[in-house]
Order: structure tokens, then C-alpha cells, then sequence
């Protein structure tokens, strides 16, 4: 059956940042009626939350860098949420790096950084003072890079000037920089410890990739203080005060085509008790659901889509970024461990590498060479019950037996491997924290199975298409172009640009750029500024901002 037919001025695929920062500019700045639809139950994508006998957990965001009163990505962000989200710095050292014999405190002041890093290893002092330059220029090349590939002629005369100065290959690899730079194992190892928030080891990784993370982290961690689902509330407000809406458990099917343009979606309503499709029209629509499910399940196969072919064999040979994670509630406060809400980067290894190729290994036998250690009960000054997250590297393939079963329905074989991961988890970090077992009150394991049944990314990817230099390639740029071959139709997110919350929400500034009626980047940070200097009321102090975060 068929509901009536509805008109938007904008359509959105998915909830996630990148279309919420699109919404929420488009409707401020360009007085746009917007529809955002989402497949989950709720909206916000990797920025929801959920919540469990009273205990709440954020499955995607853990942390936030730039985040520092006075920064431009805060002026944005404030922006995007109408400066409904509170921000609260993480305690310092916000992350502690911890390897066999050798543990690092990481603190948010580069300066620290670097210094902590030459006492330590002393023989490398030069060649660590030129990684801190070297940050910066790499970091302003992949994001040059993908503003050329989707800017006008100016912005790509300015990039290629650009490029004289930051000096940077995407080719270059992580691993072969450091190579070339510093002699230490355990040095290179360190460096490279936040890996897993890009998701490729450093043998894969582009440098530029590598050094947009670390950069991203160099002042520090801020968490959105009630947990990251105050962001998608406080951009529903926006889009429903303009005659938008906010639709949950609405699974876009197919992409409407009106003599070869998109015209809207059709989605199957997830929430009717029969079969129900949705038609939504509007004149343009933006895809935030990845390049995967856009080309190759969104738009008829009749549409000529040139790269299809090359994406799908991209997809197949390079599997996206997934793991397994363990949602775990105290009865007491961890504090009392010694824990202050740092994140616990974990590791039995100094070979990343090996990280990567255990991931399909520990599954059903052994243990993980990794594990990632964080408390969102103690970045969060609302939070009302003590709670912690593991996050471990698996592979899809040692879930796929399960894959057809409904989700909180699968049988008994998968809860008793589920039982087996979170016993092996617990004992790790039991190992490096003794007493953390007895605290726990609560668990409850996820597998990459979830994250393909609530987002529909291809074998549960959290990071979209992963980074892999072929990404890059010329023959390759329409998989990450803004605008797509079909007219109306548009991408944004993080295969825009890269994954992370901020990075999504800079994908989707350039693509609110390049819209009908859009808004330029220089208007959306000059907005964003003017809208810290002109006085509004601290939100800090207002009953309502209180009750977006509670």
C-alpha cells in the first residue's frame, strides 16, 4: 500500500552527522523544509544513544577533539545543535596508551606531547619535533584533497598551490613514514596507537589520514554532556521549527527518478504491521547512507552508474572497518580503581600489523590483541549509573552463519560465542585492572551482525569506505564526489571527506556548498562566529539545555 504523497524541499538518507549538520544548515541559513529519514528506531546514526536498566551507553562516539572554547569546529558544532549541546572536557591524561612493559599518558597540550615523547625516547628527539610539523601539513592535504575533488576551478588552483607547501602523498603510507623518520619499534608503535578510531593499520593507512586523527586529539577529548543523542534532538528542534520532520524506522529502498533526476525516495515503513512503502518528494536529495548503498542499492540498475562495477570490486576486496563491543554496567562507582574517565588504549603487542591480522583469529579461539577501554558514565556529569565500553577489532566473517537470524532472535550457538567474547574481554582487562570484574553488573556484547542490521552498512562497517590509497586514485574520485551522476541527487558524510563526527560534519559542509540555493564555507564559519559574538543566551545556565542533555 501507499500513504499520500508529501513534498519537501530537501530529503536526507540517514541520520547520522553529516545529514543532520546539512539539515540543521539548510534549514537555518536557507529557511529549507527538510526530511530526514532513518532506518533505526532512533535517530542520530553513530551519534545515538541506548540505554539498559537505567545504565546508558554511546555506541559511536566516545570522544570529540576540537572541541576547546573559541575553536571553529566548535563555533560550527554550536551552530549544527543551536547551541543546544554542552560540551565537557575529559580529564587529563584523557588517554593512556598501554603496551607490554611501556605505558604512555597522553595529555591534551601538544606541547606535553612532544616533550613527554623526547624524554622518553631521547635518541629521537629531531625526528619527533618534525613529526609535529609534519602533522599539520598532512592533515591540511587530505582535506585540500577532497576539497579539490569536489570545488570549482578556483578552489582547485588553490590545492594544487597548496600542495607545494604541504609536500604530501596520499600514497604515502603511516608505516613508511615512520619508517623513514624514527628507529624505535616501541616508538613507531606508540605513534600510531589511536589506529582503530580510522580503522587500517599503518602499513594501509595514508600518513594523511593518520595525522588528521592525531591532530584532531592534540588538545585534548570533550564528550556532549547527557551523551551524543542530545545532538540529533537539538537538530530535530531545528528542522521541525522550519516545517521539516524527523522520520525513525524508515528504510530508504529505492531513489525516485523523474526523467533521469532524483525526484525522492521510496521507503518501507519498518513500524506498519504489513508491508508499507512511503513515497517522499523533493527536488534534491542528499545520500548520508555511503557510496555503497547509494550506487549500488538505491539507484535503479537501469541508471548508467560508470563505476559500479570498480566500487563493488573495491568493497569486496577491501572490507570495511568492524569490531565487537561490550556494553557493560558497574555496581559501583570504577573510580574507586583509579579510573578517572580517561580512554584505555590496550595492547599485548607492538606489531599493529598483528592486530589487524588477529582480528580473524580470536574470535572463537585465544584473545584479542587489543582492546579499547572507556567510561561514559564519567565524561558525562548527568550520567546517573556507572558504565563502561570494550571495543575489540573482529571480522565480519566470523559472524556471517548468523546473519540471516533476526536480531535478538538468533540462536543459541551465537549467544553462547557472544558469552565466550565477553568473558575473554573481561579477563583482559582484569589482567591489567584486578578488581574490574567485580564491579560489573551488567553486559551486553554487540557484534558487526547489529551494525549491518541498524545501518545497513555493508558487513556492519562503522568507518564507510575504508581509506585504502586505491581510494584516492583519479579513476576512482566519483565514489566520493559530492555531486553524483544522477541529477538532484548528492552525497555527504564521512566517504565525503573522513570518517569521525567532525570529519562527517566537515563532509557536509562542502556538501551544503555545492546545493541549490546552498550555503558557501565561508558563510557557514563566518555565520557560525558571528553567532558566538552576538550574544545568545548561555545555554550553559538555560532550564531547556538542561533538559536536551538529561
Amino acid at each position: 500500500m501507499k500513504t499520500q504523497r508529501k513534498d519537501y524541499d530537501l530529503i536526507l538518507i540517514g541520520s547520522g552527522i553529516g545529514a543532520l549538520t546539512v539539515a540543521s544548515l539548510m534549514a537555518q541559513l536557507r529557511n529549507k523544509r527538510v526530511l530526514i529519514l532513518e532506518r533505526h528506531f532512533v535517530a542520530g546514526g553513530f551519534t545515538h544513544t541506548f540505554q539498559r536498566k537505567g545504565f546508558h551507553w554511546d555506541p559511536g562516539l566516545h570522544y570529540v577533539g576540537q572541541m576547546e572554547a573559541g575553536s571553529s569546529v566548535r563555533h560550527l558544532f554550536d551552530l549544527v545543535t543551536n547551541q543546544q549541546v554542552l560540551w565537557q572536557k575529559m580529564p587529563e591524561p584523557f588517554e593512556k596508551f598501554v603496551y607490554p612493559g611501556l605505558s604512555f599518558d597522553l595529555y591534551g597540550d601538544p606541547q606535553r606531547f612532544q616533550a613527554d615523547l623526547i624524554e622518553r625516547f631521547p635518541d629521537e628527539s629531531q625526528a619527533i619535533r618534525q613529526y609535529f610539523k609534519d602533522l599539520s601539513k598532512a592533515a591540511a592535504a587530505l582535506f585540500l584533497d577532497a576539497a579539490r575533488n569536489n570545488s570549482a576551478f578556483l578552489f582547485k588552483v588553490v590545492g594544487a598551490v597548496a600542495k607545494l607547501w604541504h609536500g604530501t602523498s596520499l600514497d604515502l603510507t603511516t608505516q613508511d613514514y615512520l619508517d623513514q623518520h624514527f628507529q624505535s619499534p616501541e616508538l613507531k608503535a606508540l605513534l600510531v596507537s589511536q589506529w582503530l578510531d580510522h580503522g587500517l593499520p599503518p602499513a594501509d593507512s595514508p600518513f594523511a589520514l593518520h595525522a588528521t586523527i592525531v591532530s584532531h586529539y592534540l588538545d585534548g577529548g570533550y564528550y556532549s554532556v547527557g551523551g551524543s543523542g542530545t545532538i540529533a534532538k537539538s537538530v530535530q528542534q531545528v528542522v521541525e521549527a522550519k516545517g521539516g520532520q524527523v522520520l525513525v524506522s524508515r528504510e530508504v529502498t529505492e531513489i525516485l527518478l523523474d526523467d533521469g533526476q532524483a525526484a525522492g525516495v521510496r521507503v518501507r515503513n519498518l513500524q506498519a504491521k504489513e508491508e508499507t512503502f512511503e513515497d517522499y518528494y523533493a527536488p534534491v536529495v542528499v545520500s548520508n547512507a555511503g557510496a555503497y548503498n547509494t550506487y549500488l542499492k538505491f539507484i535503479p540498475d537501469s541508471y548508467p552508474i560508470p563505476f559500479r562495477e570498480s566500487l563493488q570490486q573495491f568493497v569486496d576486496t577491501h572490507p570495511p572497518t568492524t569490531g565487537v563491543s561490550v556494553f557493560i554496567g558497574f555496581k559501583d562507582d570504577p573510580r574507586q580503581l583509579g579510573f578517572k574517565g580517561e580512554n584505555h588504549w590496550i595492547y599485548n603487542t607492538f606489531d599493529h600489523q598483528d592486530v589487524e591480522r588477529q582480528k580473524s583469529r580470536w574470535v572463537y579461539a585465544g584473545k584479542p590483541l587489543q582492546i579499547y577501554l572507556s567510561f561514559p558514565s564519567l565524561k558525562n556529569p548527568h550520567a546517573k549509573k556507572h558504565t563502561a565500553e570494550l571495543n575489540v577489532a573482529a571480522d565480519y566473517n566470523s559472524f556471517v552463519f548468523w546473519r540471516d537470524q533476526a536480531w535478538l532472535h538468533r540462536d543459541k550457538d551465537y549467544s553462547a560465542l557472544k558469552q565466550r567474547i565477553q568473558n575473554v574481554l573481561l579477563e583482559m582487562v582484569e589482567e591489567h585492572y584486578p578488581g574490574f570484574s567485580d564491579l560489573v553488573d551488567y553486559c551486553e556484547v554487540s557484534t558487526p551482525l547489529t551494525n549491518e542490521h541498524f545501518t545497513a552498512h555493508p558487513k556492519g562497517g562503522i568507518y564507510g569506505l575504508p581509506m585504502y590509497a586505491e581510494r584516492f586514485a583519479a579513476k576512482n574520485r566519483g565514489w566520493t564526489k559530492i555531486k553524483t551522476p544522477v541529477p538532484g541527487l548528492y552525497m555527504t558524510g564521512s566517504d565525503v571527506y573522513v570518517m569521525g563526527i567532525v570529519g562527517a560534519m566537515m563532509g557536509a559542509v562542502l556538501t551544503t556548498s555545492h546545493l541549490p540555493d546552498g550555503v558557501s564555507i565561508p558563510q557557514v564559519f563566518s555565520t557560525a562566529a558571528k553567532a558566538q559574538d552576538s550574544g545568545k543566551q548561555d545555554l550553559s545556565k538555560s532550564s531547556h539545555a538542561v533538559r536536551l542533555a538529561g
